[in-house]
């Protein structure tokens, strides 16, 4: 990780969106980092094709709102009094992304999987948490969900 906590921001990556998919161009600003890394969850495919990360919901600090910089001092405040949780179940792999921490650094990836913050849709927005490549617990935006739609099939597989 290159930068302070304070002027930066991580998204958590695990489909479309990874530096080695198409998308990532047409979809992501350039991150100021990548590294490997970790989420505790299920893989489900949607009918598109696409995957999704179901995580539970007590893995999460916080949902987005429409202000992205307060929420993630929020999460960050929150970060520093909490345990993370004890996870025991399947690790997915992804890519963690470094972002300055500027309001409108997630747009293009928010308007890719169809997010709008406080509007119900397949993808959310949420401070997760994951291990980085040192294994360390890290809080992360991913999009993912709580409860897959009944149409996903649910995958055996720990990377997309």
């Amino acid at each position: 990780m290159t930068t302070s906590k304070m002027s930066t921001h991580y998204l958590f990556t695990y489909g479309t969106l990874k530096s080695d998919q198409p998308e990532h161009a047409q979809h992501c600003l350039p991150p100021l980092s990548i590294t490997p890394a970790l989420a505790c969850g299920d893989l489900w495919r949607l009918r598109e094709g696409y995957p999704i990360l179901q995580v539970e919901p007590e893995l999460a600090l916080l949902d987005a709102s429409k202000d992205l910089l307060a929420d993630w001092l929020a999460a960050l405040e929150t970060e520093s009094k909490v345990t993370p949780p004890e996870l025991d179940g399947k690790w997915i792999e992804g890519q963690l992304f470094e972002f300055p921490l500027e309001a409108d650094s997630l747009k293009k990836m928010d308007a890719w999987e169809n997010f709008i913050p406080g509007v119900k849709s397949v993808y959310q927005r949420r401070i997760i948490w994951v291990k980085d490549s040192d294994g360390t617990d890290r809080i992360a935006w991913a999009y993912v969900c709580y409860s897959p739609p009944n149409w996903a099939t649910l995958l055996d597989e720990t990377s997309w």
